[in-house]
């Protein structure tokens, strides 16, 4: 009797796998149902699509083709002095370098600092008929700002800089330049900066892109902002070594003058009093050769820190080196039309293809 009972219960027990395929089934038929839907709204498929593809290959065909020049280089911080140069610096406190910070040196690049004399440096492109002016009026013709910022001010209608003096600039020249320095470093709604300057942390090697509509100047706003930036960092990085260096020979040179000075008294006393008796010049003469030594042990101490402070300059003055400089002819990049096509393709698609099935969803609910 149990035995029938326990057998009853077993066959009672609901089963899993058929609720699963059954599950299964359904889900397979749903999806079905979806994809006939989808099939029979194609053509509003690719209707949807249809704009979107003409909006981005619009965009495509009418974007500017950039050249982007790179010049990649390297910087070591001074203070390296090896060897007994280097144990000479140590024992005076000198020589001792630093750690170099690559993010300093971005930062730095992209100052009005550095980036200001490269604006208003004046060059001659032969895209503009070989007409002289400044970086900053080639940018503003070239790359169309004057009618961007229009968008917002009017009065930037075909603006150009007149002069290089920022102190003499108006509201507008002076608004002008703030925007164009966000232009070149990639300010607030800038997409694709003028300038860049990055590093790899592995290999320390650091590259200045210049990325303009004109190859030429392209090249010329990368030479010019690394020339600028190599200047500007070797004279604050070595201008305490430097003054020091300078103090010292200084130094060193008024000793000198004074202790040729006195050989030349004592050398004039010594023909004019030639077997000497009197006590009194015999001392005077002994205050001359005392005073004289003491010179000559100033000026051998003084000679030893020139050296020094010499070689302190030397260690301390950063090695920026040029890797590989922008040459030309560099390949233009642009919006490729193909891959602008396929993402307006499939952004339309999935546009279309969202209300399809939101649609059938909530049909097939107020069904149920």
């Amino acid at each position: 009797m149990s035995e029938i009972n326990t057998h009853k219960e077993y066959n009672n027990v609901p089963s899993t796998y058929e609720d699963d395929e059954i599950t299964l089934k359904e889900l397979i038929e749903k999806i079905l149902e979806f994809w006939r839907e989808i099939w029979s709204k194609k053509w509003w498929i690719i209707l949807a699509a249809i704009p979107f593809m003409a909006y981005f290959g619009y965009n495509a065909k009418n974007t500017k083709l950039l050249y982007q020049a790179n010049l990649t280089y390297s910087l070591n911080e001074g203070g390296g002095g090896g060897g007994a140069l280097g144990g000479l610096l140590g024992s005076f406190g000198l020589g001792k370098g630093g750690k170099v910070n690559l993010e300093r040196i971005v930062a730095l690049s992209k100052s009005r600092r550095i980036i200001q004399p490269v604006l208003f440096q004046k060059i001659t492109l032969d895209t503009l008929d070989g007409k002289e002016d400044y970086i900053a009026n080639h940018l503003i013709i070239l790359q169309e700002f004057d009618k961007l910022w229009m968008k917002t001010n009017p009065t930037f209608e075909n603006f150009r800089f007149t002069t290089d003096d920022i102190e003499k600039f108006d509201r507008t020249a002076l608004s002008a330049f703030k925007m164009l320095h966000g232009q070149m470093i990639g300010g607030e709604g800038v997409v694709d900066p003028i300038f860049t300057n990055t590093f790899n942390e592995d290999t320390g090697i650091m590259t200045i892109s210049g990325n303009t509509v004109d190859e030429e100047l392209s090249i010329d706003i990368t030479n010019l902002i690394f020339a600028n930036l190599k200047e500007y960092y070797l004279k604050t990085n070595t201008n305490s070594s430097k003054n020091t260096f300078e103090f010292v020979q200084a130094k060193t040179d008024s000793i000198y003058q004074r202790m040729t000075s006195k050989e030349y008294q004592l050398s004039k006393f010594n023909d004019s009093h030639r077997n000497l008796s009197d006590p009194n010049l015999l001392t005077q003469r002994k205050l001359m050769e005392t005073e004289l030594l003491k010179l000559k042990t100033m000026y051998a101490e003084a000679t030893k820190n020139y050296e020094v402070a010499d070689f302190s300059l030397e260690a301390s003055t950063p090695d920026i080196s040029i890797i590989d400089s922008p040459i030309p002819p560099i390949s233009p990049k642009g919006a490729s039309l193909l891959i602008s096509l396929i993402k307006g393709a499939f952004l339309g698609g999935m546009l279309a293809l969202t209300i399809i099935i939101g649609r059938k969803i909530v049909v097939d609910a107020m069904r149920n």
